[in-house]
């Protein structure tokens, strides 16, 4: 038997909890790389993703095998990504952004949190109302 055929082998014998941690290595990584979470989300993302790869290599027999598998499932995660990438450039789905105008800029300050003055609308202060 190939080696190849002996990692897809201890693929068969994966116990609940190995299926578990790699279930949470793969969500982990790809919270980490996406846009989903804010930087400090994305970091106990990544720290998730590092200590389930950890466990699932720890808790296998073969830690080898396991060390493949977990290089073929970034790698398919990383095609997948490039994959949905490049048909969203190709069939135009991109974001493009507004221009910022005060309203919107006002509503973002809202967003982060960052506290200031309060200003008035542009609508109110053209009738008078400021």
């Amino acid at each position: 038997m190939t080696e190849l055929g002996d990692v897809f082998d201890s693929l068969k014998g994966m116990g609940l909890v190995q299926l578990l941690l790699a279930f949470l290595a793969c969500i982990g990584y790809t919270l980490a790389q996406g846009g989903l979470l804010a930087p400090r989300g994305r970091g106990v993302a990544l720290s998730t993703a590092l200590v389930a790869v950890g466990g699932f290599v720890v808790s296998s027999g073969a830690w080898m095998h396991s060390a493949v598998l977990v290089a073929f499932a970034l790698s398919a995660l990383g095609v997948f990504t490039a994959t949905a990438w490049l048909c969203g450039r190709l069939l135009g789905f991109t974001v493009e952004s507004a221009p910022a105008t005060e309203d919107t800029a006002a509503h973002e300050h809202e967003i982060v949190g960052v506290s200031g003055p309060a200003r008035p609308s542009a609508g109110r202060r053209a009738m008078g109302q400021a």
